[in-house]
């Protein structure tokens, strides 16, 4: 049984998987599984696999699914590999330095007796050598925190979570009929009443955002799934964050309710969060008229 998963959504990344490739072959310690879930790409990914597969040099599987977005096929990888100690999620982009996996054995050893802990994230570099997307000094020693504290105190920092099997055992990415996104932080958040993460000051590997990714696609993409993106706004609504927040994305959530098609009172029984909602209303059609002109 190989205690560590590395998981890899992929999609029309036929281009950068050998790069990530390359970095799981040259890894100090190499007791792990690499699973690859192929969102229905339509490039060369299965091909490049089937070559990777041949070569015999480390543990992969390799699942295609039809296109149905970065969160089904996370749950798709949590479902089967359910005995596997913790999930290191790496995207496709993105490739890890020789010590990766000896780091996160490393933290599974030194956590494995605190029931509180259900992930661990660690840091990446850019390609040019800087912590990637830092806000102020990167931190210097672990911290045990929720995201919402840890958004509070350092920013949002991009990097490789890493998910015990505690937590998706229990937990699942939502699916929303007919989308194909949600916020990639959203288990992170839905675990933070019953878990915490250990933010680990150690950088891990190199992202490097490509062309047509999530992250670059923006503000459109948020806006062409709706319900996963209300779904988000629900949780960063939460009183574990900070007050700015809250109005922040109860502004955010009236846009993606319109385009949706929920009414005033759906969106009061989703967030339950009515006198904040009901002082960001008219803000939030303000916002709604600017966002549209995004999907014309």
């Amino acid at each position: 049984m190989n205690d560590i998963v590395i998981l890899t959504p992929t999609y029309n990344r036929a281009n950068t998987l050998p790069r990530l490739y390359e970095s799981l072959k040259v890894q100090i310690d190499n007791n792990f599984k690499w699973l690859i879930i192929d969102d229905g790409s339509t490039d060369k990914t299965s091909t490049i696999v089937a070559g990777m597969l041949k070569e015999k040099k480390i543990n992969i599987d390799y699942i295609y699914q039809e296109n149905g977005g970065k969160a089904r096929a996370l749950n798709k990888g949590f479902s089967l590999c359910e005995s596997a100690l913790v999930f290191a999620i790496v995207d496709s982009d993105d490739y890890l330095n020789p010590s990766a996996v000896s780091t996160i054995k490393k933290y599974l050893t030194r956590y494995a007796g605190n029931k509180k802990i259900g992930a661990f994230f660690f840091h990446y570099n850019t390609t040019d050598g800087n912590v990637l997307k830092p806000k102020g000094q990167p931190i210097k020693v672990d911290h045990e925190m929720t995201p919402y504290e840890y958004y509070r105190n350092f920013g949002k920092h991009d990097g490789c979570i890493c998910y015990l099997n505690k937590v998706t055992n229990k937990y699942k990415y939502p699916e929303f009929e007919g989308e194909k996104y949600v916020g990639p932080t959203v288990l992170q958040l839905k675990m933070s009443d019953e878990y915490k993460i250990v933010y680990s000051p150690e950088v891990i590997g190199v992202a490097e955002y490509q062309e047509g990714g999530l992250t670059q696609n923006g503000r459109q993409l948020r806006l062409r799934n709706p319900m996963g993106m209300m779904y988000y706004a629900k949780l960063m609504m939460s009183p574990k964050a900070n007050i700015s927040t809250q109005f922040k994305y109860a502004i955010s959530i009236w846009p993606y309710a319109k385009i949706a098609n929920k009414s005033f009172f759906d969106v009061i029984r989703l967030a339950k969060r009515p006198f904040l909602l009901g002082i960001s209303y008219f803000p939030g059609q303000l916002l709604y008229l600017k966002w549209r002109k995004i999907l014309e």
